[in-house]
């Protein structure tokens, strides 16, 4: 579906760059009166999508029983769903269910704007990172003049099994099978299960 929604945002680009010529003034009135129209009912349907420049890698929806259909979609592509699901709600096709009720607003802006907020630190830690790595990368730095590396040992090592859902693991692997898959094209051949490094 996103290749459909793509090309209805570059139409609705294409009306609003004629709109802001002032080409509708050389259409008749009535088809000047279409256009505006459709600019309309095309903002209205599509104005959130329209920084969007490729499929989103995750999901957040707010009523999981209001949008199955965005539920359905993710599921069949493979794209992680974070959901807030009520008790009147199905949390099995939801990878990371935040349990709450999904009907009192003051609850979802709540829970909303955390998780915005942290979308908003966790795209700042992500500059933070890669301006030091730019740094270190065109600076040759002293081996005495490097930062330490911070360190978390787990008392227990946990598998990905005993965090994550069924559905979660079985788009991992999809996932990951894409992946070996397309570094295999691009690389020659790929490398046998023995010659791969275990993590």
């Amino acid at each position: 579906n996103w290749s459909t929604i793509h090309a209805r945002i570059q139409e609705m680009e294409r009306l609003e760059k004629m709109r802001d010529n002032n080409e509708l003034d050389h259409l008749t009135k009535k088809e000047g009166l279409l256009i505006s129209r459709e600019i309309v009912r095309l903002q209205t349907r599509l104005e959130g999508l329209r920084t969007m420049k490729r499929r989103p890698d995750l999901l957040f929806i707010v009523d999981v029983g209001k949008e199955d259909a965005a539920v359905h979609e993710a599921n069949l592509l493979n794209i992680p769903i974070v959901a807030l699901v009520d008790t009147n709600c199905n949390p099995q096709n939801v990878d990371y269910v935040i349990p709450s009720n999904d009907d009192a607003i003051r609850a979802i802006k709540l829970l909303v704007s955390k998780i915005a907020d942290a979308v908003l630190e966790g795209k700042a830690m992500r500059k933070e990172e890669d301006a030091e790595a730019r740094e270190e990368a065109e600076s040759p730095a002293e081996p005495s003049a490097r930062k330490p590396v911070r360190r978390v040992e787990l008392e227990d090592e946990l598998d990905e099994g005993d965090l994550l859902g069924e559905s979660t693991l079985a788009k991992l692997s999809a996932s990951r099978d894409e992946e070996m898959e397309t570094s295999g094209e691009e690389g020659g051949e790929a490398a046998s299960p023995e010659e791969t490094p275990e993590e």
